[in-house]
């Protein structure tokens, strides 16, 4: 596909950045939607330590996609997904109703996750995208 279809504008904003800004929002929805507390809505919440790793695998499709730059996408795929992560854990995990040490565990355990995702799919993106 020509990559002059698109605005150079609109080339950098298909981005990692795009993909946590909607993350960040849709954990701010869910923990205002949890108000008073859903069982389903916090079981949802309890299994956001795997759906962020899983989001966070998914932002590396964008090297499949023709007209997103590519320059300097790995760093903002680093950047923004350590950031966003952060934000989306920490907003959703504050929306548990039942705090205490399990749902600090689980913030800490998406990040790690988090952490291994980008070093897994930053090494599949060096050897697949040369």
């Amino acid at each position: 596909m020509d990559t002059s279809t698109l605005p150079r504008w609109a080339t950098v904003l298909i981005g990692p950045e795009l993909v946590w800004l909607l993350a960040y929002g849709s954990m701010t929805l869910l923990a205002r939607a949890n108000q008073p507390p859903n069982p389903r809505i916090d079981d949802f919440i309890e299994n956001l330590w795997v759906l962020i790793p899983a989001l966070t695998a998914l932002v590396f499709l964008l090297w499949s996609i023709p007209d997103v730059e590519k320059r300097g996408l790995l760093l903002r795929v680093w950047v923004a997904g350590i950031v966003g992560a952060h934000l989306a854990l920490d907003k959703g995990m504050s929306a548990f109703s039942q705090q205490g040490p399990g749902i600090g565990t689980a913030y800490l355990v998406g990040m790690i996750l988090v952490f291994v995702v980008l070093v897994i799919g930053s090494i599949v993106v060096f050897i697949r995208y040369r």
